[in-house]
């Protein structure tokens, strides 16, 4: 505010103090036929088709050479209002005549309406006949300006009835644009305060646009919001920073950065476009091709800004250039596909970026006098971005309101869902339930309360863990056995199935159920989906007589479950299901033992202080992997009739002395407490008869049916 109040003093003050005649320059005759009038009729003259131009390449004219009689012949009359030589780095002179035909010395003003150039010169005789020079440009400090002004301005004496030639020197590693205008003082106070206030309503919409979709963002917690807050607020630092605004405002005192930064913001401005466009669109739903170009232009704004910053000015604004024409390109492209395949928002998009591009044309044409001068082509740009910040807002609105509609659609749909899946899930005799990742009750269906006497008001207090059975030994292994599979659940993500024993709160026998569970992600949220069914009887069963098998198993702590399930499935049908339950947890215990201390080898003491260590089952996947004992099985032998059942269990290790350990180790075991060592002793109490071959690597174990013997 205060820059702005000090021009407007500055403005005035020429406009409206006289210029001493004294020091007029005598009357010169003009050097060119198009030679410019002051007159009361003319306040804005641009000065391009009235001016000459010489391209000094060597950079190195000074004004005596460059207005030289010797040079005179190298200038080359200008035939467009607004001359611009594109980016090099040569520079340029240029030349004009004046005559004030005015009845009064008078003072006008020189604007260049391109505040990126380096260096700006102004070159005219005084009273004297030495030229005074005027400088300043965007490699300086912007307090040098003689009117501290966003353009470059200076003021030019023309005394009354004078005549003069003004030489104008343009240089830097910038695009040479001259769009030169001489302004009568009070034209040019009119044209400022009007500017001031448009550029004000400009950027005012620009700040109503951040604010007002920032507090949205906070609201609605949706991405795409911030993202369109971040790209108009880059995309508002290169309107300032192309209309010299930031410099005047925001950096003022860094004409470095300055330099650099039209296409630093560039690159920025574009890589929030493309990653807006990516997420308004949904183009990695709608367009995945598309998804991936708006990446690539993301990685080249990326890299514009890198090389603005380290690489050379001249390279790095015209890939600018170009890259803006790319984004254009395929921001389009994306929105066209995505509203093609049924994307309503799209079409807003559209309709904002068509009048982005407008602007942009309307702007171009101006700048090369195709289209007058007037005030929708001198403020294209402006209108035509300000245009597009609102449409796009309307069109995030529009997203919303969509979004909004298939939330509601989705949550009925979702209470119709819901009252099918209460009435299929509380309906069923299966316990169906959710877990979290810690293996925490989430939900439970009313089963649970009829299989494990547990109240599914209580269950989320719970782990599944905890209902796990685990009185054994063999027991507390197949726990350890379903801690691994549920770890490695999560790992995989792949359904799994497996038998265990669950706990009852009032009865003291277990229940054996089948359990499956599946890895499943509800509204953002990982859980576990389970079920639980009772072990199905066979079919068969009212007609089993007798059968004999004869099994092989690997050196797999798991494979003991299982085996041990098949060879009493059947026991049902002679014995109640107690009794079947004690004689499958003994030959697990036996079947673990020929695993682990025939063909693998572990002595008593390594596997309890394995099991003290925690490391119980990495020493067994050693020893699995040990040459000397991963090719041995583990048989067991089976034979039921109505009478009796057989089981004979072989493995291919050296053996043991059994009569021995019947006699002291299983003492031991007992004293100490340990989880392990009383596997011989349990089958010894379920079974009528147990015996071994002299070796001590099988075992014979003979169970008997009451009343049937």
């Amino acid at each position: 505010m205060k820059r702005f109040v000090t021009g407007m003093v500055l403005v005035m003050l020429f406009a409206v103090a006289p210029v001493s005649s004294a020091g007029a320059a005598p009357r010169q005759k003009p050097t060119d036929p198009r030679c410019i009038t002051l007159d009361a009729e003319n306040s804005r003259i641009p000065l391009g088709l009235h001016m000459s131009i010489l391209e000094d390449k060597t950079g190195a004219m000074t004004i005596r050479e460059a207005s030289s009689p010797e040079n005179a012949a190298r200038y080359v009359p200008c035939t467009t209002e607004f001359p611009s030589f594109g980016f090099n780095s040569s520079s340029y002179w240029a030349r004009f005549d004046l005559r004030n035909d005015l009845p009064r010395d008078d003072r006008w003003f020189l604007e260049l309406e391109y505040p990126h150039m380096d260096v700006f010169e102004v070159y005219y005789k005084d009273a004297g006949g030495a030229y005074v020079r005027k400088q300043t440009g965007d490699s300086y400090k912007f307090a040098r300006r003689e009117l501290l002004y966003r353009n470059f301005v200076f003021s030019i004496p023309v005394p009354k009835g004078a005549s003069m030639t003004v030489y104008l020197r343009f240089a830097g590693s910038c695009s040479k644009q001259f769009s030169l205008t001489l302004w009568a003082p009070e034209a040019f106070a009119e044209k400022a305060i009007r500017e001031k206030l448009l550029l004000g309503i400009y950027y005012g919409i620009i700040m109503v646009m951040m604010f007002y979709n920032l507090i949205l963002f906070f609201f609605i917690k949706d991405k795409s919001y911030l993202l369109y807050v971040i790209y108009i607020a880059s995309y508002g630092l290169v309107q300032m920073a192309y209309n010299g605004m930031a410099f005047e405002y925001l950096w003022p005192d860094f004409p470095q950065w300055h330099n650099i930064s039209l296409p630093f913001l560039i690159g920025l401005a574009i890589f929030f476009m493309a990653v807006f466009t990516q997420s308004f669109l949904h183009v990695w739903e709608k367009a995945r091709t598309m998804f991936w170009l708006l990446a690539g232009v993301m990685v080249i704004g990326a890299g514009t800004m890198i090389y603005s910053v380290f690489g050379d000015y001249l390279t790095a604004i015209e890939s600018a250039m170009k890259l803006m024409v790319l984004a254009a390109v395929v921001i389009i492209a994306s929105a066209l596909v995505s509203m093609a395949r049924g994307y309503r928002p799209a079409r807003f998009f559209i309709i904002a970026w068509l009048f982005f591009l407008c602007g942009l044309v309307l702007i171009a044409l101006n700048k090369l006098s195709i289209i007058p001068v007037i005030f929708i082509t001198e403020y294209a740009n402006q209108i035509g971005s300000a245009i597009e910040v609102t449409l796009l807002s309307v069109a995030l609105a529009d997203r919303i309101n969509i979004i909004n509609q298939e939330k509601k659609q989705a949550q009925l749909a979702t209470i119709e869902a819901q009252e099918k899946y209460k009435l299929l899930v509380e309906g069923s005799s299966d316990i169906i339930f959710s877990l979290d990742e810690k293996w925490n009750f989430i939900t439970a269906n009313n089963a649970i309360m009829t299989h494990l006497k547990v109240n599914p008001g209580s269950i989320v207090s719970m782990n599944f863990l905890d209902l796990i059975y685990d009185e054994t030994d063999a027991a507390k292994i197949s726990k350890n056995l379903v801690r691994e599979k549920l770890a490695e659940l999560l790992v995989k993500r792949e359904p799994l199935s497996f038998k265990i024993m669950f706990k009852s709160t009032i009865i003291a026998e277990p229940k054996e159920m089948q359990v499956r569970m599946e890895h499943v992600n509800i509204e953002g949220k990982n859980e576990i989906l389970g079920k639980a069914t009772s072990i199905e009887e066979d079919v068969l069963i009212p007609f089993f007589d007798s059968e004999q098998q004869n099994f092989y198993i690997s050196n797999y702590i798991m494979a003991a479950e299982d085996v041990t399930q098949r060879v009493t499935r059947n026991l049902k049908k002679f014995i109640d299901i107690k009794q079947v339950h004690l004689i499958r947890i003994a030959l697990r215990e036996l079947v673990i033992n020929a695993i682990e201390h025939g063909n693998l080898n572990v002595s008593f003491e390594e596997k309890s202080e394995a099991i003290m260590n925690d490391s119980y089952f990495a020493l067994i996947a050693a020893r699995r992997l040990d040459p000397r004992y991963r090719d041995r099985r583990v048989q067991i032998e089976y034979s039921l009739n109505p009478v009796k059942v057989v089981y004979r269990i072989t493995d291919e290790g050296d053996g043991f002395d059994h009569a021995a350990l019947l006699r002291n180790h299983f003492q031991d075991a007992n004293e100490l407490l340990l989880a392990h060592g009383r596997g011989i002793s349990l089958a010894k109490t379920i079974f009528d008869s147990i015996t071994f071959n002299e070796k001590g690597n099988q075992v014979t174990l003979l169970k008997k049916f009451q009343n049937r013997a």
